[in-house]
């Protein structure tokens, strides 16, 4: 495992992470067992493995030991030492794949009953057994990583900018991941801004911010992000963006009142438009414009921006016709 900078850990798998600790056979004697354990005081987890390489069993050294090795009156050794590993080896607690984020393993690791929270984890490349990585060691990069993107974050809503945006994009770009991406922004926001103030105006953006990092909260596979101003981005996987949007758009609209005070009742309130011109606007609402990879292949963060221009375009065309909030898809390759 060689992690040479910032950016390495920003983009790491979870095969780049793991440990090279060979492997058991399924075959070969506890006593096999035993002694590799005795030759390495720090090795934790053996994992088991036929004659192709797949992964069948596990065996963790404090339970081997205590129930394998000692017993219940300290014969363990005794009456076990001839035994195969595969008469006493227990079931792999988690099998995850060489090419899983961080983010991605650390949400399968919780999903382990509590007796198997602290094993290692096995990881397999191909379906074939690849190495072990160590629970400290997996919360230990997740945490590096999280302190490097909050150094990204936007400082108004403290969610991850520009920068953090494109490498998030461009990785899964790379390792041909199906995803969704809707770009979130606030229609007629200027004028609101202009009519109501900063102040409030500010509070509709962390409000928003607010919204987006609890939806993303509730699946470590979201991300979202503040490009800037009041641009969002929602990252997902494939077909999920709408139904998240929905969840978005009903959360946004709870807040109308808190924005709009008196002007709720009204439902519209006057303010200068781009022109300088007096104009009734409609309460704030929101546009999603969503474009998939489902649809055909996006090659890079360039490409993708330029499909996005054209579909955030007819989204906002739309959200002007209809005055009020939209969700409009990328459906041209469907």
């Amino acid at each position: 495992m060689v992690v040479k900078s910032e950016i390495d850990i920003l983009n790491l798998l979870i095969g780049d992470i793991a440990e090279s600790i060979s492997p058991i056979l399924w075959d070969c004697s506890v006593t096999d067992a035993f002694f590799k354990f005795m030759k390495d005081e720090k090795l934790n987890l053996i994992s088991v493995v036929n004659e192709k390489g797949e992964v069948v069993g596990q065996l963790v050294r404090m339970r081997f030991l205590e129930k394998t090795v000692l017993g219940r009156f300290g014969y363990g050794i005794h009456l076990n030492a001839r035994k195969k590993i595969y008469e006493v080896m227990e079931k792999p607690s988690l099998i995850i794949d060489y090419y899983l984020t961080i983010e991605e393993a650390s949400m399968l690791v919780q999903t382990r009953k509590m007796e198997n929270i602290y094993d290692d984890i096995i990881v397999t490349k191909n379906n074939v057994y690849y190495g072990t990585l160590p629970i400290n060691i997996l919360l230990n990069f997740l945490t590096q990583k999280t302190i490097m993107l909050a150094r990204e974050s936007n400082p108004l809503t403290g969610l991850p900018g520009n920068w953090a945006i494109k490498r998030e994009i461009e990785k899964r770009i790379l390792y041909g991941k199906l995803f969704d991406i809707a770009y979130i922004d606030i229609n007629n926001f200027k004028p609101y801004n202009d009519y109501y103030g900063f102040e409030k105006g500010d509070k509709v953006i962390i409000t928003l911010g607010e919204i987006l990092h609890n939806i993303s909260k509730k699946n470590p596979l979201i991300f979202v992000g503040h490009v800037g101003g009041d641009d969002f981005i929602i990252l997902t996987d494939v077909d999920e963006a709408k139904t998240i949007c929905e969840e978005l758009i009903e959360a946004f609209e709870k807040n109308l009142f808190c924005f709009h005070g008196d002007d709720f009742h009204k439902g519209y309130y006057i303010s200068k438009n781009r022109k300088e011109e007096t104009e009734k606007f409609p309460l704030l609402s929101i546009t999603c414009a969503i474009v998939s990879n489902r649809n055909g292949k996006i090659s890079s963060f360039a490409h993708l921006a330029s499909i996005a221009s054209e579909v955030k375009a007819e989204a906002k065309r739309r959200s002007r016709l209809h005055k009020r909030s939209i969700i409009f898809e990328d459906r041209r390759n469907d």
